[in-house]
């Protein structure tokens, strides 16, 4: 018996060495090692972040604050490399800004369907909502989600939720996260939309992340976030 119960601990030691730490984006690594002993939020960070392809090349730095019941994270396209925290960071220009993550001790209520919104079409089995006058918004609901699409011309906001539809079937919804009411707001076009995700999970923590680029880079983003220790 002795020597089942020795055997079994070594096993678990022996598999425990082996676990893949999880790997967050290389230019919050620094960041992320002191951050989840500065609040009590637990930590979410992503996993995946594909840096834009323009001419000439971004990086990607980071601004960290962190609370006793919170914390967030600025990300800017710079054009070299900056540590966290830069002095450099502290004043960047408004195009510099591609995103936000935050995480915060509260609860979070659904947004409601505008009473002047008609019926537009179904899709996927989920009902579209329109705004009649100007037909530049669109409202819908599906699982924990209230959508939003707000298209600054023409057709814009049908193909923004064709666009975040297929991107977020492919992360089936985000099903894998701890989401018990979420809102997803996008405004702007697809290539350059500002995708915005609020989410409430089960044990009292909002999180919300934003991000100013291709809405299926927002979708992927946010299905990578992982807690990290």
């Amino acid at each position: 018996m002795k020597k089942l119960v020795l055997t079994t601990l070594f096993v678990v030691v022996f598999l425990t060495g082996f676990a893949k730490p999880i790997e967050v984006v290389p230019f919050l690594q620094s960041s992320a090692k002191g951050l989840p002993e500065k609040t009590n939020v637990p930590v979410l960070l992503p996993t995946y972040w594909e840096e834009q392809t323009k001419k000439p090349k971004r990086h990607t730095a980071v601004k960290v604050k962190a609370f006793e019941n919170g914390y967030v994270i600025y990300f800017l396209s710079m054009d070299k490399h900056y540590r966290a925290n830069d002095p450099a960071l502290f004043h960047p220009r408004e195009s510099s800004k591609t995103g936000e993550l935050s995480g915060y001790v509260g609860n979070m209520t659904a947004s409601e369907r505008p009473n002047n919104f008609v019926f537009y079409k179904k899709k996927d089995g989920v009902s579209l909502w329109i705004q009649p006058w100007i037909k530049s918004i669109i409202y819908a609901k599906r699982g924990p989600w209230t959508l939003r699409f707000d298209g600054d011309n023409g057709d814009e906001p049908y193909q923004q939720a064709d666009e975040l539809f297929i991107a977020m079937k492919k992360a089936d919804w985000l099903k894998r996260k701890n989401i018990q009411e979420g809102n997803i707001n996008i405004l702007g076009t697809r290539s350059e939309a500002y995708t915005s995700f609020s989410w409430e999970t089960s044990d009292g923590f909002v999180y919300h992340f934003s991000y100013k680029g291709p809405i299926k880079e927002a979708v992927k983003i946010a299905d990578s976030l992982k807690y990290v220790e």
